[in-house]
């Protein structure tokens, strides 16, 4: 459940800050980069509620963590003149934290159809 838990916060926030740049970011290479995260991770998200779902763990809507709010905060009130390099800023150390959980749960989580599930995303990388 932790793992159900971590992944769709790091989807949450993925998707929730590629949001707020297709509002602010003025450079049209981060806006379809945000339109990108957007599509994939919601649709990482709702593949990983469902795998949980069918393997009856009841999984807690996905929910920002500390962290991650603050993080969407900044974003939020950043200048539009900051806005693309804390945006980029932010999302190479997301991704790489979202990459490194699902490449560690393909190879040692406790529920097979998660691992499955984690296994895809990673090759979807």
């Amino acid at each position: 459940m932790a793992y159900v838990k971590a992944v769709t916060t790091g989807d949450l926030y993925e998707i929730n800050s590629s949001q707020i740049a297709l509002k602010k970011s003025q450079n049209l290479k981060i806006r379809q980069f945000a339109s990108r995260l957007i599509e994939d991770h919601t649709k990482t998200m709702a593949k990983t509620m469902e795998v949980a779902v069918k393997n009856g763990l009841n999984p807690p809507p996905p929910a920002l963590d500390t962290g991650s709010a603050a993080s969407i905060s900044e974003l939020q009130t950043a200048s539009t003149t900051d806005f693309d390099r804390l945006y980029l800023g932010q999302q190479i150390p997301a991704h790489r934290a979202a990459f490194g959980l699902s490449s560690y749960y393909a190879n040692a989580g406790d529920d097979p159809a998660l691992r499955r599930s984690a296994k895809k995303e990673v090759w979807a990388h």
